[in-house]
């Protein structure tokens, strides 16, 4: 097949180029996505059999809670100029990359499928998590109006090689990396955001393009699919690895004065697990290549 990988260059973009590229031709692009007409263009010229949506405006609980106009609009535009030329021009197959973010605050734990919609939404994240619902919405209407087979997946919280470092933007394992980096160099405290007991669980990009050819293989319905390993770790839990993978010596800091965020997020993938999918990435391994990567890019 010729699968379009928008994002390319980013975590799990660049993830699913490595992964599919053994077998398949991969389309990219270096355009802006929200600009509905270079984006029909583009797809009328390449006409890809299959679609891996998964540029994005993507950031931390700062980022979100600074700027929920720019993670609800600019994330509307891109998803459906890519969804409706993706149907326009043929394809039948896209994969839609969601967000946990788009379940309940207060879904019942491990969260699956059923709870998205059930309950109010995680305030500082609502406007990113309210424009992955409507992307997912669009697929879910692609596919019953005209037979599309648009499939929404999401992934629990990602970490890997090409991640985002910047801390106006990161999310939880990247920002704690780059602080973790400054505190080493500086001789200062680690300060890290929270108490740390908030739970969360985290899957290596690699792994998760993995399984979105799993997903992609054996999948058919357009009812978002979780993504995880079922592996629940906290906070507090990840700061002593990354402490101890870094070697750092000096004091960390807890700063309850900012927020911990939701108390416990951890999904259900019973749906993935069915379909013969496992992890082959495990939590320690992971860090440590993520930390070595981190480290080659200072120098």
């Amino acid at each position: 097949m010729r699968i379009y990988v928008t994002g390319h260059n980013g975590l799990l973009g660049s993830a699913c180029v490595g992964r599919f590229s053994a077998n398949h031709s991969i389309v990219t692009s270096d355009f802006d996505l929200s600009d509905w007409i270079d984006t029909m263009i583009f797809m009328g010229g390449e006409k890809p059999d299959a679609v891996i949506h998964c540029a994005a405006k993507v950031g931390g609980v700062r980022s979100n809670r600074d700027d929920p106009v720019g993670f609800l609009a600019e994330n509307l535009r891109i998803q459906t100029n890519v969804i409706q030329a993706a149907a326009d021009f043929g394809v039948q197959k896209l994969v839609f990359i969601g967000t946990s973010c788009m379940f309940p605050r207060d879904a019942s734990l491990p969260v699956n499928e059923a709870s998205l919609l059930t309950g109010p939404l995680e305030a500082s994240v609502e406007a990113y998590a309210i424009a992955k619902i409507a992307g997912w919405r669009l697929c879910k209407a692609y596919w019953e109006q005209y037979g599309k087979k648009f499939l929404t997946v999401c992934p629990s919280n990602l970490y890997g090689p090409r991640d985002s470092y910047g801390l106006d933007r990161a999310h939880v394992i990247p920002a704690l990396i780059h602080k973790l980096h400054i505190a080493k160099q500086s001789k200062s405290a680690f300060v890290v955001w929270g108490d740390g007991s908030a739970v969360r669980e985290f899957m290596h990009a690699d792994d998760c393009a993995s399984a979105i050819e799993t997903v992609m293989d054996k999948y058919d319905s357009p009812e978002p699919i979780n993504l995880g390993t079922g592996v629940s770790t906290t906070i507090k839990e990840l700061v002593d690895m990354l402490v101890d993978i870094s070697g750092f010596k000096g004091n960390v800091v807890w700063d309850t004065s900012e927020p911990t965020g939701i108390p416990r997020k951890t999904f259900s993938a019973e749906k993935l697990k069915a379909l013969g999918w496992k992890p082959s990435i495990g939590l320690r391994e992971g860090l440590e290549k993520t930390w070595e990567e981190f480290q080659c890019q200072q120098e």
